[in-house]
């Protein structure tokens, strides 16, 4: 794939899950406690791919530089990546995985079942991307619950009011 398709698949991957409202938890894939601290939830893991392998029954390992975090494909999945195993498409690339986080024998993984959890990253690619600064969450509350002023019509002149009563006329002081 060239660098070009790539950042645009990069770009309309990440925006996609921006635009459906969710937060995205970027970890690097050397950060073990915060995997560790992340079982079960969805994340985004970034790092270089090293030392990639298939075990004897199929199952390919993709392991991260610097890193006890590691990518399990099993067997079954296999056909979900026809244009090659986990273990040789991705050795030595600078990957972002989406999944959620499990732990095997202490170390912290993620299953791949399938080629759109992985965008490869290029070189020159920041990652991951900078933070979007928010609103102030009042002031964005206040601003979403603000409606604009309605246009009024022109009415016509209301009537004149009398003139306040003096309340001497009516209240005599006793001398």
């Amino acid at each position: 794939m060239k660098p070009i398709h790539l950042s645009l698949a990069l770009f309309v991957c990440f925006a996609r899950a921006a635009a459906s409202g969710d937060e995205n938890l970027y970890l690097a894939a050397n950060e073990t406690e915060g995997l560790l601290a992340k079982e079960g939830q969805k994340v985004i893991v970034h790092g270089e791919v090293a030392g990639s392998r298939k075990s004897a029954s199929g199952t390919n390992f993709v392991n991260f530089k610097d890193a006890t975090f590691f990518l399990v494909t099993f067997k079954s999945d296999l056909p979900q990546f026809p244009e090659g195993e986990p273990a040789d498409l991705y050795e030595g690339k600078r990957l972002a995985v989406e999944g959620a986080v499990s732990i095997y024998q202490g170390k912290p993984q993620i299953k791949l079942t399938d080629p759109g959890q992985v965008t490869v990253l290029a070189p020159n690619t920041v990652f991951p991307p900078p933070a979007e600064t928010k609103p102030d969450s009042a002031a964005a509350t206040k601003a979403m619950t603000e409606k604009p002023a309605p246009e009024v019509a022109p009415t016509p002149e209301a009537p004149k009011r009398k003139p306040p009563v003096d309340p001497s006329e009516y209240f005599k002081k006793e001398e």
